[in-house]
């Protein structure tokens, strides 16, 4: 709730991020993400999916509900010690804590979790969930180059099918395939004119405020949520004409790389903004990535649609996870040109290994483009902020007083 606060005090927040808020409320706050959803009757089976590599257009197409499960609760996480190994990295206690309490209720609200092999951790959490609920393992290659691997995954996606099939009683039809399809497209679209407009020289929306509109997507339904970033971008795009900006003009331009920072931990994107940073940025799989590939169908038969979501959901993905990842520094490099970046803050939640692995590859191509990196590794608790907060404020000096220097030169 004191994140939510925070953003509804902000006295210049755009108007239509009020409907992002309440969505976000309804599923962790007031617990009525049932009534929040106007699921009706009969009430449609809910999959609950704990990464971005399960294809949603499956799901509607079946006539169920996606919700994506993925926690940052430091309560659900301080649960979660007792379920999962010490060292074992916050996103995964917090799920299986959250699983275990029950609460938020949306957990219980699953009928089935699909659980995405992307790592280790997430591989072992699935058959801890399973003692609690029905869990379905989409198994991920992790090569994903190879003819072997792009065989392998479509196989699991036509499993993922049949799966659905049976769990809904509903057979999935190439009409209802291509409407979800065309449905995400929409979300997909309006995720991408959020991405230009933050591109703007004086940022129209704050970082925060940006990543709880992206964030809403995963507790809402995909057409409500699509015709309200649509009103959200285009008061942005109005608020870009009139010259209304959020913030200044002078201000650093900044990525969130690196883990996800998931709500409600939302230590880093809070303090870039406090600290008088400008987060224009984050390119994890809850910001910028979540929604920003479209599939690209070119045929319309059941097959070919099957394709072009296996190739969608595996050939664009950048997560560390997959070996080798030049992609990722492509997209990387691509954002420095296209946000006119001053500086990377790159998180690390204790216990991910693998963005920890790349966190090298990442700072000396920031060096080749002269932008400096910060390395911020921390978990869900909050009794670190002041001292991350001195560390935020340095770097962003940092930044300040070198632009100085090179304009006076």
């Amino acid at each position: 709730e004191g994140v939510l606060q925070g953003l509804e005090q902000a006295a210049d927040r755009p108007k239509q991020l009020d409907y992002f808020i309440e969505v976000m409320r309804a599923a962790y706050v007031d617990d009525c993400l049932v009534e929040g959803l106007e699921l009706g009757e009969p009430r449609p089976k809910v999959v609950g999916i704990y990464c971005v590599m399960a294809p949603e257009e499956l799901v509607y197409a079946a006539g169920a509900i996606p919700l994506r499960l993925c926690g940052g609760s430091h309560e659900a996480s301080c649960a979660g010690d007792e379920l999962a190994p010490r060292d074992a990295c916050p996103v995964v206690k917090s799920a299986l804590g959250s699983t275990a309490l029950g609460a938020p209720s949306l957990y219980e609200l699953c009928d089935v979790v699909v659980v995405p092999t992307t790592c280790d951790a997430k591989r072992k959490m699935g058959e801890e969930l399973a003692q609690h609920t029905e869990v379905w393992v989409l198994d991920v290659p992790h090569v994903k180059e190879s003819e072997g691997a792009r065989r392998q995954w479509l196989e699991e996606l036509h499993g993922f099918k049949r799966d659905l099939e049976r769990l809904t009683g509903n057979r999935i039809k190439r009409r209802a395939l291509k409407e979800a399809i065309a449905m995400l497209g929409r979300a997909q679209h309006q995720a991408r004119r959020l991405y230009q407009l933050r591109q703007a020289p004086i940022p129209v929306v704050r970082g925060n405020e940006a990543a709880l509109a992206l964030h809403a997507f995963a507790f809402d339904r995909a057409d409500r949520w699509t015709e309200a970033m649509t009103r959200l971008n285009d008061e942005l795009e109005e608020r870009s004409r009139h010259q209304q900006p959020s913030q200044g003009a002078q201000i650093p331009r900044l990525m969130l790389a690196g883990a996800p920072s998931i709500f409600p931990n939302w230590k880093l994107p809070n303090l870039i903004e406090e600290m008088g940073g400008a987060l224009v940025t984050d390119e994890s799989c809850v910001g910028d990535r979540y929604l920003y590939d479209p599939v690209g169908a070119v045929e319309n038969t059941m097959e070919d649609m099957m394709v072009a979501l296996a190739s969608r959901y595996l050939m664009p993905c950048t997560c560390p996870s997959f070996a080798p990842n030049d992609d990722r520094l492509f997209r990387l490099r691509q954002a420095v040109e296209d946000f006119q970046l001053d500086g990377v803050l790159y998180l690390v939640l204790k216990g991910c290994v693998i963005y920890d692995f790349e966190l090298q590859r990442v700072e000396k191509l920031m060096r080749e483009l002269g932008l400096p990196v910060l390395r911020i590794e921390t978990d869900y608790n909050p009794e670190d902020v002041e001292q991350l907060r001195t560390r935020v404020e340095a770097f962003i000096e940092m930044i300040q007083e070198n632009t100085q220097q090179e304009g006076g030169a």
